[in-house]
Formats: structure tokens, C-alpha cells, sequence
């Protein structure tokens, strides 16, 4: 072995410490690139395999003359096409009313877009024309088998059709309503698909659906257009299409995520190897004089100090490489294990992530080392093999810290420091920084979070139930025993156009006096439901560039109009229009049933209202307001799971920083510590001007630390909104003084090995080699 190498694995074996806590630094940012890297191609893959398999569709035409439509489709290029009918009518299942859909299936076959997937019994038949398929999210909900009945509300009465199988749909692997319902009660919604001919007499005999695949060379764009000059009134494209819409803003989120959390992992490591090394290089100066006035080449030296960062980063990007792929499969069967995805692509292996996280590894390592090995280079024998270390001449902040004789010595001493030795002071707040960017970066993206689902489902949306009757009826919801208010409401679908922009999403109609709904303006002040014009979330300016005082289109199945915009509401979740109840009357079409929003008064038992509201005569459909909760933590898990990963992570990080930056403070200091205990300094002494110098560097480092953790926890919040979701950055307010408690904890904490240091100096060595 030569010569340098020994030395080098000498050098690390001495600093073990230190070197390994730089180490896991970069094995942890690694691992995490590596399998949450895996895992989102993973997702992506096994999303694909479902859509192929399945013949997903890439445009879905809605209204208009199908036939016309579905010509101008094939025209057009496309390669499947498929006319259909679906609607959504009242259901009874298990004793449950919800307002569920219904799809049409052809009898004997699958259609040519979007199949289903049979997961237990038999696919339609003509020998049952009353036999249905079932989705296998409701099927789940209700404990739904083969041979069970279910009923579904045809307008002259209940309808009983009996379950033939259980099915997995590539429209519903997440089962939403539409775009702006993808989160609600898990019993408010079920997917039933049935024979074509039943659902069109449910629909008054025509069919209002046609989709089509293309071609991978198609312009979807144009295809769409041509669907639009044929007569339909909205064309939805797979990326729109609600179920996957909502997956792949999870997904999407979490990509971003993937990458921009290890990049922090790694960044820190690069900072704590080179805050290791570089006070290394000035400990070191004596030898490295000696070694270069005894003829020793500056590219040799170079390669010492480049050779041990190298090692710590392979050390790491190794052991994360092989951690990383072991957790891959791991979270991908997970993630797909919970939403219930049919295929699940598990390639734990991927060879060219595995060679970029250990090359940014070894990259790290050799970025680290390589400004103190250009500095251990330039060194100077002479001034080197002196053994004294430069400092600032003294300033204002020493004599002004001398004059103070209230304090103690030790005091003094570490005080002065701070400003004599700026490198040394700004490594430690580096770390600082570094470590409450982790820690309020993955804090304040879980706080956030769940301050816009209390944001939302406790201040936006004041219901607690929606309850969907029979036309006439909703006059004696109010007087159940239990219900505090009752308010009728119209909802239904809407597109809004401004120019060559459109976008289709949920219309409800309010009293303007409504108590169930708060609206709050993008200011945070609370506005009021106008007599003329619409509210609307405020990503509908982002999606239509429209500004508040413009006329836009709304469009329905009944009429089309121009509405002035009237404000832009604060709204978590969803980017939905609003107008008053008569503006909705005159826009949606009329309808057999009606809806309300329900108030219940404290203390009532949430599931024995439900049994009453579902029993009373004339209701439909009933949907529970805080049922929406266990959506969101089934949609989110992925979220929870890696931002709590996070936490933790991150609070071991900051402790691991901290600790390379402070425990290296102690070696570039040997010689100065070691003579002020030969002088017969008291340990606690020494111990006290160490910590106070180490707590008033990482004290000034906590301001700058915050502000820059709070600007990348909302950098981070960022990747997660779009008209689906907008996030807003909140802490609670013990969060920020708590990570500041966290740091000082994990500063004072490192003091403790490095004290131990101190104590097994030999002293008299130290001083022998300082009198040289």
C-alpha cells in the first residue's frame, strides 16, 4: 500500500467520528434518491401496464350528436372508439343512499376503450339483463360479493339489479366523481357498470359519451378540435381525466419532492465534508510544511486530501446505493398495495440511478475536499512549520467584549472569538442554517397540509352532511331531531370559457345569505355570494388568464351565458364556481331530485344520523362532510409516509451537522486547548469557553436558518398546488421556537464528545510540539 493511502485511512480512522457522520450524511441522501427515484418510475410503469392493458382512453367526448362525433373521431385518426352512456343517478346499497354512476357496457364483450378488469365472478351476459359489475372501491366499501343486490333510483322508482362480478377500472384506480370531487365520503360514491341498453333507458335512451384512442403520433390537440366542430360540448383528455388527474398529482409531487430532498441531504454533506477537511487542512499546517519542505510534490498532497473525501463519498454513496435499491420494490408495492392498482411494476434495479447517486456521491466527497486540498497545496512551509494559525487582528466587537468585566474570562475569551476566527464562525452557522432548513422545510409541509383540510372541512365547507331527496321533500329535513339548519343548494357540471381557454369543473348554487359555505378572497377577507355575476377558486385566473371584472362563458347541458367574475376565493382544495341559487336555476338543467346542506347540532352520534337521514322518505342520497378525512389520509399516504420519513431524517441530519461542525471546532483547537490546560485552565473552564464560543456562533446562525427554512418550506409546499390543491405555508406557533429549542438541544449535545477530546489530550505532547 502506498504511502498516501496509509496515511489517508490513518487520517479517517483518527477522525472515525466525524468521517462517518459525514458519511451517513451522504448514504441517507443516496438512498432516499435512489428508491423514492425507483419508485416514482416504478409508479409511473405500473400506472402505464393498467392503461395499456385496459385500453384507457385518450379523449372523452361529452354532449352532442354521438354519432356525429364519433365519426368525426374515426376521421380524425383514431383507433378505437367507443359510444357510450353514463349516468348518475340515486343508489341504495346496504342501506345506504348515495348518489352513485352508472356506465354502459357492451353484453358478451369488452368495448374497444376502456375495459374492464374482472377481478371475481362473471362479466355481463345476455341471459341477465338486470346483472351488473361493480367497482372494486365500492365493492370494498359495502362488502359487496357476486350475487348481492343493490338498487338504483330510475325516476318512476328503485330499480333491483344483482351484482355479476367485481371489476378494476383504469377510470377509477382512484374513484373520483370528476376533477373537482376527488376527495369525499367513501360511502357517497359507487361505480356500477351495466348492460348498454339499461343505462340508456336510465338516460331517456341516448347515449352522452364517446371515447377514443390515438395513435402515439397523433396530435391530440387537433383531434380534439375536430371533436369540438362536430358538436361536443366538452373534450377531456387522458392527463385531465379526474381518477388520473389526482393520481399524478400525488405522483408528480412526490417526483419533485424525490429529487429536491436528498439534493438537501447531499448539499449538507458536501458542506460537513468540507467543514471536516478543511479544518483539518489548518490543524494539519504543521505537518503539511514539514512534509512539503522535505520535498513533498503539491499534486501529491492534493491527492491526500481529494483521496479522503473521495472515500467518505463512495463510503456512502455505497451503502445508500444498496439501501436505496432494497427499499425501491419496497415502497413501490406499497403505494400501489393501498390504491389498489392492478399492476404493480417492481424493478428494484435501476442501473443508471444506482450510478448517478454514487457518482454525485463521490462527487460530493471529492467537492468537499476540494478547496482544502488546493489550500493544504498553496500552503507556505515557512509560515506553515511555525504552528501558528492567523488570526484577525483584534476589532471593535474584542475591545468591546475586553471592556466588558461583567463577565467572566471565559466568557470574554469565547466571545472574542467568535470574531477573530470568521471561518470557524461561519462553518457553524452554515450548519445551523443547513439544519433548520431539513427540519421546518419537512415540518412546515405537514402543518400546512393539515391546515388546509381544517381551512376547508371546518371554516370553508360548515356542513356536516349532504343530503340529496326526491323533489318536494327537503322541507321536513329541519325538523329531524339532531339537524340545526338546512339549506337547499344547486349543484351541477360547468364549463367556463374565456377565449380559446376552457375549463370544466363543479358549479354550485347558493342563498347569498348562505350559512354553509364561508367565502374568503385570495386577501384573506371574508366577501359575500353576489346576486349577479360568480366567485370562483382562484387557480381558475392561472387556468383561463382571467382577472376579476371579466365576462366569462358558463357553460351547462341547459344554457350558456356571460358571467362577470367577481372575486377570487382562498380555497385549499378544488377550484369550483360559485353563484347565487337563482343564477344556478337559470343555468342547470332541472332535475328529479334536490340537495341540501345539512347542519347538526353538538354532541349528536354521527352514525345514528346517518341511519335516520337515510331512512326518512324521499331521500336518496346522503354523503358525511368529515367522512372526507380518510380519503385524504388513503390519498396523501405516500405524502405522510415520506415527509415523516423527513422529519425524522432531517432531525438526524441537523444532529449530525451540528456535530461534525462543533466536534471539528475542538480539533483545529488542540493546541490552544491543550496549552490553557498546562497552564492549569480548570476543565470546566476550558469546557465552559468552548460551548459558549460554539452556542453564540450557532445563535447567530438561527435567524438567517429560519428565514431560509421558511422560504424552502414554501418552495417545497409549491411542488405539491395546482387547481386540485393550493397550499399555504402555516406553522403552528410552537413550531418555529421549537426547532430553534432543537438546534441549541443538538449544539449543546455536541459539546459533550468533544469535551471528552479535551480531556484525553496529551498535554504534554502538545506542548512539546507547540515549543518546537
Amino acid at each position: 500500500m502506498r504511502a498516501i493511502t496509509r496515511k489517508t485511512l490513518r487520517d479517517l480512522r483518527r477522525q472515525r467520528a466525524q468521517a462517518v457522520a459525514v458519511g451517513v450524511t451522504v448514504l441517507l441522501g443516496v438512498m432516499l434518491f435512489i428508491a423514492s427515484a425507483g419508485a416514482f418510475r416504478n409508479l409511473g410503469d405500473s400506472y402505464q401496464r393498467t392503461y395499456e392493458r385496459l385500453r384507457f382512453a385518450d379523449l372523452i367526448a361529452t354532449g352532442g350528436d354521438p354519432d356525429k362525433v364519433a365519426a368525426a373521431a374515426r376521421d380524425a385518426g383514431a383507433v378505437g372508439v367507443t359510444v357510450r352512456t353514463q349516468v348518475d343517478p340515486p343508489m341504495l346499497i346496504d342501506g345506504t343512499k348515495l348518489i352513485g354512476r352508472v356506465v354502459g357496457l357492451p353484453i358478451g364483450g369488452q368495448p374497444a376503450v376502456d375495459a374492464v378488469d374482472l377481478d371475481h365472478g362473471t362479466y355481463l351476459g345476455a341471459d341477465d339483463p338486470d346483472g351488473v359489475l361493480i367497482e372494486k372501491h365500492a365493492a370494498d366499501t359495502y362488502g359487496l360479493a357476486p350475487g348481492d343486490a343493490l338498487q338504483v333510483y330510475a325516476g318512476a322508482g328503485w330499480q333491483i339489479l344483482k351484482v355479476r362480478g367485481i371489476v378494476r377500472s383504469a377510470e377509477y384506480l382512484w374513484p373520483a366523481r370528476n376533477r373537482q370531487d376527488v376527495l369525499g365520503d367513501p360511502h357517497a360514491f359507487a361505480v356500477v357498470f351495466a348492460d348498454e341498453d339499461l343505462v340508456r333507458r336510465l338516460n331517456g335512451g341516448v347515449p352522452n359519451q364517446v371515447l377514443l384512442r390515438l395513435p402515439a403520433d397523433a396530435d391530440e390537440g387537433a383531434v380534439a378540435a375536430a371533436l369540438r366542430t362536430a358538436g361536443a360540448a366538452d373534450v377531456t383528455t387522458q392527463a385531465d381525466q379526474a381518477s388520473n388527474a389526482t393520481l399524478h398529482e400525488d405522483l408528480n409531487g412526490f417526483s419533485e419532492l424525490s429529487v429536491a430532498f436528498p439534493l438537501l441531504f447531499l448539499t449538507a454533506a458536501a458542506v460537513a465534508a468540507y467543514v471536516l477537511l478543511a479544518r483539518k487542512v489548518l490543524a494539519e499546517r504543521s505537518v503539511i510544511g514539514t512534509l512539503m519542505a522535505a520535498g513533498a510534490r503539491r499534486g501529491r498532497l492534493v491527492r491526500h486530501y481529494l483521496q479522503q473525501g473521495l472515500l467518505i463519498g463512495l463510503f456512502g454513496g455505497l451503502c445508500g446505493a444498496a439501501l436505496g435499491t432494497a427499499l425501491t420494490g419496497a415502497l413501490t408495492r406499497g403505494y400501489t398495495g393501498a390504491l389498489g392498482i392492478p399492476d404493480t411494476v417492481t424493478r428494484s434495479v435501476h442501473g443508471d440511478l444506482i450510478a448517478m447517486g454514487v457518482a454525485f456521491a463521490a462527487l460530493i466527497g471529492l467537492v468537499g475536499a476540494a478547496v482544502p486540498a488546493v489550500t493544504a497545496a498553496r500552503t507556505v512551509p515557512a509560515e506553515a512549520m511555525r504552528n501558528e494559525t492567523a488570526s484577525r487582528p483584534p476589532g471593535r466587537w474584542s475591545h468591546l467584549v475586553a471592556g466588558a468585566r461583567w463577565l467572566p474570562v471565559a466568557a470574554r475569551m469565547a466571545l472574542r472569538d467568535v470574531s477573530r476566527n470568521l471561518r470557524r464562525t461561519l462553518a457553524t452557522m452554515l450548519g445551523v442554517v443547513l439544519a433548520l432548513i431539513l427540519v421546518l422545510t419537512s415540518i412546515g409541509m405537514l402543518t400546512s397540509l393539515s391546515d388546509a383540510i381544517s381551512r376547508q372541512y371546518g371554516q370553508i365547507e360548515r356542513q356536516d352532511a349532504t343530503v340529496t331527496v326526491a323533489a318536494g321533500s327537503g322541507d321536513r329535513l329541519s325538523s329531524v331531531p339532531g339537524v340545526s339548519a338546512a339549506e337547499p343548494i344547486r349543484v351541477g357540471r360547468v364549463t367556463a370559457v374565456l377565449g380559446d381557454r376552457s375549463y370544466a369543473t363543479t358549479l354550485t348554487g347558493f342563498r347569498t345569505d348562505t350559512q354553509m359555505h364561508r367565502f374568503v378572497s385570495v386577501d384573506r377577507k371574508a366577501i359575500s355570494l353576489p346576486d349577479n355575476g360568480f366567485l370562483a377558486g382562484s387557480r381558475l385566473a392561472d387556468s383561463l388568464h382571467v382577472k376579476v371584472g371579466q365576462v366569462v362563458t358558463l357553460t351547462t347541458a341547459q344554457a350558456s351565458t356571460g358571467l362577470r367574475l367577481v372575486g377570487l376565493l382562498d380555497e385549499p382544495v378544488g377550484t369550483a364556481i360559485y353563484t347565487s341559487e337563482s343564477e344556478a336555476a337559470r343555468l342547470l338543467p332541472d332535475s328529479a331530485v334536490s340537495t341540501y346542506l345539512v347542519r347538526f347540532g353538538s354532541g349528536v352520534d354521527r352514525d345514528a344520523m346517518r341511519r335516520t337521514m337515510t331512512a326518512l322518505p324521499g331521500v336518496v342520497a346522503y354523503a358525511d362532510a368529515t367522512a372526507v378525512t380518510a380519503s385524504l389520509d388513503q390519498f396523501l399516504g405516500l405524502f405522510w409516509a415520506f415527509v415523516g420519513t423527513m422529519v425524522v431524517l432531517g432531525a438526524i441530519l441537523a444532529a449530525m451537522i451540528m456535530y461534525v461542525t462543533l466536534a471539528v471546532n475542538i480539533v483545529e483547537r488542540t493546541n490552544e486547548l491543550a496549552t490553557l490546560r498546562a497552564a492549569g485552565v480548570p476543565m470546566r473552564r476550558v469546557a465552559g469557553t468552548i460551548a459558549t464560543e460554539n452556542l453564540a456562533a450557532t445563535t447567530l446562525g438561527l435567524p438567517i436558518g429560519v428565514a431560509a427554512g421558511l422560504l424552502a418550506a414554501r418552495g417545497f409546499l409549491g411542488s405539491f398546488s395546482s387547481d386540485l390543491f393550493t397550499f399555504r405555508l402555516t406553522f403552528d406557533w410552537w413550531v418555529v421556537p421549537a426547532a430553534v429549542v432543537a438546534v441549541l438541544a443538538a449544539a449543546t449535545l455536541s459539546q459533550w464528545p468533544a469535551v471528552r477530546a479535551v480531556r484525553r489530550l496529551d498535554i504534554a505532547r502538545v506542548v512539546r510540539e507547540r515549543s518546537r
